[in-house]
């Protein structure tokens, strides 16, 4: 992971861009993406999905068109342009890795 962020932070000194980054951003052309307000890209391999409401143990996430996302914990690959509820436990916050 540290290779990354730094990878992330020499990407966002040289060309400008964000490391992280609103759905608009990461995915122009999916307008369903344009309105999600609660997800996030970390770069543009992690989808980050906080849980916002206390109490909360599951949650939908959006994958946006076009990309594909495996569950950190290597489990099911979900497609893009889909929303899907996941588990949302205390401890573990729903991340995402862009396939």
């Amino acid at each position: 992971m540290r290779d990354y962020v730094r990878g992330l932070m020499k990407e966002a000194s040289e060309k400008r861009t964000p490391v992280i980054r609103t759905f608009c951003f990461a995915f122009p052309d999916d307008k369903v993406a344009w309105d999600v307000e609660d997800e996030y890209m970390f770069g543009d391999k992690y989808l980050v999905c906080p849980v916002l409401y206390a109490g909360s143990t599951k949650r939908t996430v959006y994958f946006p068109a076009g990309a594909k996302g495996k569950a950190m914990d290597g489990g099911e690959v979900f497609e893009g342009g889909s929303s899907k509820e996941v588990d949302a436990p205390p401890e573990a916050m729903p991340v995402f890795m862009r396939q």
